[in-house]
């Protein structure tokens, strides 16, 4: 099932990351996103579901001032018009990151949406508004899903549209990005061998 899985997924083409806010939708008193999304910067990181120092009881406390990560990254809820049915992330304890992430399926890199999740809602995922946008992504551009209660603690969620049939979810402890950009760098090495070896075969390379 996994080949057949791998077979199926698309590659991301034309998936947003950024957009204007939606009318009618608006931060307001939600701050999910200052907790539960890692933000990684050059002098630290902050980790995912970890409450940044930043953040006041009324919001950011150096909004105006915000690091680059924090100005130029928005949730899917506030800017795709195709989430008009998804809650506001502190209501529905979920938050679609804009950014897809690469894992490894069979070791072959894939991109997935990923879907921060609060761990104290652990079953946040799946609201049915939720699965009915995942499936429709699923349907536009092949991608599958990730759910991260942390930045090592996630389930894979394959929609019906990819499977044919039902949802798939597969829980597994996460590997941390080192690991992974390792991994990556592995197997794009070997592919990168093994395209150069059959164009040298067919005398297209030295």
């Amino acid at each position: 099932m996994t080949a057949l899985v791998i077979a199926a997924i698309g590659d991301g083409d034309g998936w947003p990351i950024f957009g204007d806010p939606v009318r009618g939708r608006s931060c307001g008193s939600c701050h999910a996103c200052c907790t539960q999304v890692p933000v990684v910067l050059d002098e630290a990181t902050k980790p995912a579901n970890v409450r940044c120092g930043f953040q006041g009881s009324r919001g950011c406390r150096i909004y105006a001032n915000r690091p680059t990560p924090c100005r130029a990254w928005s949730c899917k809820w506030l800017f795709d018009p195709d989430a008009s049915a998804l809650k506001r992330p502190d209501i529905g304890g979920y938050i679609i990151d804009p950014m897809l992430d690469t894992v490894l399926m069979n070791d072959e890199p894939v991109e997935i949406i990923q879907v921060w999740v609060d761990p104290h809602r652990r079953d946040a995922h799946r609201a049915p508004e939720l699965r009915d946008w995942l499936e429709l992504m699923a349907q536009r551009h092949r991608l599958i899903a990730i759910v991260r209660w942390s930045s090592d603690d996630g389930m894979v969620l394959i929609p019906p549209a990819i499977t044919g049939d039902v949802w798939i979810e597969h829980a597994g402890t996460m590997v941390t990005e080192g690991a992974m950009r390792a991994k990556l760098d592995h197997v794009r090495g070997e592919t990168k061998a093994r395209l150069l070896g059959a164009a040298r075969q067919l005398g297209v390379a030295a």
